[in-house]
């Protein structure tokens, strides 16, 4: 029995115009593909070639020009995105980081403090709870970033490239961090440049080139 569609990508496609020119290129599509619950799809290619565009239109940051994006019924904080930039307030401590995001997704009072010490301690940031996040290394910083995204009981999680200038035990933190989660039936959409990355977490790999699947299956 097939395990439950989370997300699906019918022939998606998104253009960018400039300044200096009427026409509008294309970096994206038609790509296809589907995600199932439990699954992590892992996203490759080379720079330019529609990976982190991909991820920006899955979480619906970005509107595809045409094609059909489907996703399962997604209650308040339940889809997770971790942008490759730090998208974290240096000035404030840890732990006022993931409150203030953990209250966007709808956590407020006691399960919002037990939320947010307990993904501290599975990021092992317990100790830097209260330090300002600009002391905090890159690879900590990383940590912290996919935190923050986890504040909600997620069932589809989007990391772009959330391993990048991490240290090597920052990055293991991370990549077991998503495998637990998918190993509890959450499905993953990982871009990486990293090989190593995405054949630790992923079960199926899909190549974009110039915006195109050249290799993979939906």
């Amino acid at each position: 029995m097939e395990k439950e569609q989370v997300l699906v990508l019918e022939n998606i496609t998104k253009a960018y115009g400039t300044r200096f020119s009427k026409e509008k290129k294309r970096v994206l599509g038609p790509v296809s593909l589907c995600i199932r619950k439990g699954e992590a799809v892992g996203i490759t290619g080379e720079n330019g070639a529609g990976k982190s565009t991909l991820l920006s239109v899955a979480a619906g940051i970005e509107r595809q020009d045409a094609g059909k994006i489907e996703l399962a019924p997604l209650g308040r904080g339940q889809l997770g995105y971790v942008p490759q930039e730090i998208a974290l307030y240096p000035a404030l401590t840890g732990m006022q980081n993931l409150r203030f995001f953990a209250s966007a997704a709808g956590l407020y009072g006691r399960r919002r403090t037990i939320r947010c010490r307990y993904l501290l301690e599975k990021v092992n940031l317990a100790d830097k709870a209260d330090k300002p996040v600009s002391t905090y290394s890159g690879g900590m910083q990383r940590r912290l970033n996919l935190a923050c995204a986890l504040v909600g009981d997620v069932k589809l999680l989007l990391l772009d490239e959330p391993t990048v200038g991490a240290d090597e035990n920052s990055t293991e933190i991370i990549l077991n961090t998503i495998t637990a989660l998918k190993n509890g039936g959450c499905a993953v959409l990982l871009v990486s440049h990293r090989a190593e990355d995405i054949a630790r977490v992923c079960d199926r790999v899909v190549k974009l080139k110039d915006g195109v699947v050249e290799d993979g299956s939906r």
